[in-house]
């Protein structure tokens, strides 16, 4: 399956400021209505994970009906998951809540069993992300490969890079990985590492690189997978990272990292959860790796205009006010009103309100853990680590590469069973990620089998040789003359029922 990533270019080309807004209107849109799938009913966006892991909270629009909610999920470029509270009365529908699941090309939404709940994923998110496996139209046991080169970076010029696809999967064994560049200024250069699925990559001028990873399995089956790099200029880089540090209105608490553009370094805060600007990095290395060198020179300047601009249609990083003026996006819920109609502050209370609401929400953390795919995460080492499949009721044992895994990661699998026993298949949100594992473990499981079945063979082959050649050693002694008592003595039955007794005494 190629994924196509659509949502990739409207994330970069934001920060461009090149794709027009949406225009609002009280019109359904039917087209990009169509464009959504209905999700597993009955569960809920585990939202401090989500958040946590990257998530993007969007809004809570009032709405009438499930249509209402979708429609308004298609009203923002960024959004892909409609999720919907079910209302007391038959019928009838509370919040609904808009939500990215998407960071930087990695799917970053968890979600948990809870009655009450509806929700509607992009077709593209959904059929890239959580669709299980394709029937193959041969009926072929062997799946293509995924090919998986991780998330979107953004990096300064000249800064080197390294793009690997170890984490990509297929049920037998990927044989060949063939990185191109896609597009993008011709003065990069690319270099082969030392391990087989890695590249580097030096020499950057400002702009938008694409890279394809091509994987081919033993099977010569093939998949392919782009990853976006984006090289910052000044002016970028102003949004980037020489945006003042943004709680945002709500009042979560998640740990990320923005530049400091005054001490050259990137600094840790905690965020509200909502309505933040782009300096904001879920890790160190992230922040680093986008703003490393940045000068100190533009740092008293306010990042864009502070004032609305009338008359013009808005773009993508822009904040569209009621009024129809534009704003830029890192101005809404600042606690200062910028539109002449007030409206970029008039909806933050409501945000801070139903984002509190729905990080309140019980949830059943053992469910959650153990309804985790499996990952290996970005790091290279190679322990051997469980997890609990739902599907099939079992823990199962896979790679893990040291860092950045999640919880359905146990040592051992007794204490994986303890934990994960009570959590079946009805627990599983989407259940494609657990079915290629399966695939993979079905597949291990026949290679296992087939690894005992021949260790047995060789054994019998040994035994039997073992005993030819005690029948040769037996024939080779009656042939000497062996006398007692002016009489020949020879070897008969007891010698073989010593070597059947002495073979088959238990250990």
């Amino acid at each position: 399956m190629v994924s196509t990533r659509l949502v990739i270019w409207g994330g970069l080309l934001l920060c461009l400021g090149v794709l027009p807004d949406r225009i609002l209107s009280d019109t359904t849109d039917q087209s990009c209505t169509k464009e959504f799938k209905k999700g597993e009913g009955n569960f809920v966006l585990d939202t401090e994970e989500s958040v946590s892991e990257g998530a993007t909270y969007i809004d809570a629009p009032t709405v009438q009906s499930p249509e209402e909610c979708v429609a308004a999920c298609c009203q923002d470029l960024n959004c892909n998951l409609a999720l919907l509270e079910v209302g007391a009365e038959q019928g009838s529908v509370g919040d609904c809540f808009l939500f990215n699941c998407l960071y930087k090309q990695k799917y970053v939404c968890r979600f948990v069993k809870k009655n009450g709940f509806v929700n509607y994923i992009l077709d593209s998110v959904y059929n890239n992300y959580l669709e299980g496996p394709t029937t193959d139209p041969a009926g072929e046991k062997d799946k293509r490969p995924i090919a998986n080169v991780g998330q979107d970076m953004v990096v300064q010029p000249n800064e080197r890079v390294t793009l690997n696809g170890h984490q990509s999967w297929d049920d037998n064994k990927i044989t060949s990985y063939q990185w191109s560049k896609v597009s993008g200024d011709p003065s990069v250069e690319m270099q082969k590492s030392h391990f087989e699925d890695q590249v580097e990559l030096y020499n950057f001028k400002p702009g938008v690189y694409v890279f394809e990873l091509k994987v081919t399995d033993s099977s010569d089956q093939t998949d392919t997978e782009q990853i976006t790099v984006l090289v910052l200029t000044p002016e970028q880089s102003e949004s980037q990272c020489m945006a003042p540090k943004k709680v945002g209105p709500c009042r979560g608490a998640f740990p990320r990292w923005n530049y400091n553009v005054v001490t050259d370094q990137c600094e840790k805060f905690s965020f509200g959860g909502c309505k933040g600007n782009q300096n904001n990095y879920l890790s160190e290395k992230e922040c680093s790796d986008a703003c490393n060198g940045v000068s100190v020179i533009a740092a008293g300047r306010r990042v864009g205009p502070t004032t609305e601009v009338c008359g013009k249609m808005c773009q993508a990083d822009q904040f569209r006010c009621d009024n129809g003026c534009c704003l830029d996006k890192s101005l809404e819920c600042d606690d200062i009103v910028q539109c002449g109609d007030g409206s970029d502050e008039s909806d933050c209370k409501k945000l801070k309100k139903t984002l509190t609401r729905l990080l309140n929400i019980t949830l059943n953390e053992q469910k959650a853990l153990c309804t985790e795919p499996p990952m290996t995460g970005p790091c290279r080492a190679s322990m051997t680590r469980w997890y609990y499949d739902p599907l099939s009721r079992h823990c199962h044992r896979f790679n893990y590469g040291g860092c950045n895994g999640n919880e359905n990661n146990f040592e051992g699998e007794p204490s994986c069973m303890d934990m994960c026993r009570s959590v079946t298949e009805n627990d599983v949100f989407a259940r494609g990620l657990f079915e290629y594992q399966e695939q993979d473990e079905t597949k291990s499981g026949s290679v296992a089998v087939a690894a005992v079945l021949g260790v047995c063979i060789l054994a019998v082959l040994a035994l039997l040789g073992y005993c030819l050649l005690k029948e040769k050693r037996k024939k080779g002694q009656q042939r000497v003359s062996v006398v007692a008592n002016g009489a020949q003595i020879p070897l008969t039955d007891d010698s073989e029922h010593l070597v059947y007794k002495s073979t088959t005494k238990p250990v």
